[in-house]
């Protein structure tokens, strides 16, 4: 998986419980505390991270926010503090634009989430210092299991005395402060299946067969071309990222326009959307593309490397028909 993610030597990789999630805050309750850090409020899963600095007082911290479908504004960044983020929001649909603001030269370590940006888009490995993900989401691989992986700068940190107590489930490091080898010789703490293993092997078997990083990356950007022309040709849905900059390419979040409802309908956007997913569910034609809990009503389309770009375009016509269907069948009998 290194080897495929062009990881540098330099770095450690290691298989964690807990997917994704276990993997972010194992690397919060374990790094943070030497300095402030700098939380970016870009979706949910950001807000959860923001949640568990505070709760467990894991360091002092300064939290940047903006209106949803965006990503919070970088300037004035201080080098000497750590920095938390979520490279790929699925819940929004939201990336950072660039890390160009991030400085290679810099004391503060830069802890991201990127449990849907691995595999799906260019990460800098000069700008970053702790890579968060799991084997389900881009690689389509089983639930459960995560990776986390650690720059040079990172394992130092983890080296370093002075540190709060961490759950042996989640401790990278031994009580000597020596690194845990265990997660990254492949000695896990808690077993993973045999068959989700085999699963990931499969993956990345497919993954390599396409070509490497680089092709995984040309699927994506096929992807989001099929659903940008569809939305820049089709009146009622829009972007639920309003920024094109920040724009997710694989976690596509939509929205109704209500200016481009039927004349005379009387339900809130959350309705419509609930009469269409139904319908597309009824039909078998599309499963799970509810837009998050905690985001305003709409669609929320994966459109990672292991969907095909004709299935995008076949799904955008379905979504056509039960808009059409939804709406008209909300519209009142004429007298």
């Amino acid at each position: 998986m290194a080897s495929l993610l062009e990881l540098p030597d330099s770095w450690l990789c290691g298989i964690v419980p807990g997917s994704g999630t276990g993997a972010c805050s194992m690397a919060l309750q374990n790094l943070l505390g030497p300095f402030p850090v700098e939380t970016f409020l870009s979706d949910s899963f950001s807000q959860y991270w923001a949640n568990e600095i505070d709760t467990l007082a894991l360091a002092r911290q300064s939290r940047h926010i903006c209106a949803y479908g965006d990503f919070p504004s970088t300037s004035g960044i201080d080098p000497n503090h750590d920095i938390v983020l979520v490279l790929n929001g699925t819940s929004s649909g939201v990336c950072p634009p660039d890390l160009d603001w991030i400085l290679p030269d810099r004391a503060g370590l830069v802890i991201a989430d990127a449990v849907s940006a691995a595999f799906t888009r260019h990460i800098d490995f000069d700008r970053i210092d702790v890579l968060c993900w799991s084997w389900q989401k881009a690689l389509g691989g089983e639930g459960g299991h995560g990776m986390i992986a650690l720059s040079p700068r990172a394992q130092a940190r983890l080296k370093a005395s002075g540190r709060k107590p961490v759950a042996r489930l989640m401790r990278l490091h031994n009580p000597d402060g020596s690194v845990n080898k265990a997660f990254f010789v492949g000695r896990t703490i808690s077993t993973p299946s045999m068959f989700a293993v085999e699963d990931i092997h499969s993956a990345l078997d497919w993954a390599e067969a396409c070509g490497g990083l680089p092709a995984l990356l040309n699927r994506v950007a096929n992807n989001y071309a099929v659903m940008a022309d569809w939305v820049n040709s089709t009146p009622w849905i829009d972007w639920t990222c309003t920024n094109p900059a920040a724009r997710s390419t694989c976690s596509i979040t939509l929205r109704l326009v209500r200016e481009q409802l039927a004349a005379g309908a009387k339900e809130d956007d959350g309705k419509i959307v609930a009469g269409m997913i139904r319908l597309l569910e009824a039909e078998d034609a599309a499963f799970d593309i509810w837009s998050y809990g905690d985001a305003p009503p709409g669609f929320r389309i994966w459109a990672g490397p292991t969907v095909e770009a004709d299935d995008l375009s076949i799904l955008c016509e379905w979504l056509a028909w039960a808009y059409s269907e939804t709406c008209e069948a909300s519209i009142p009998p004429t007298q």
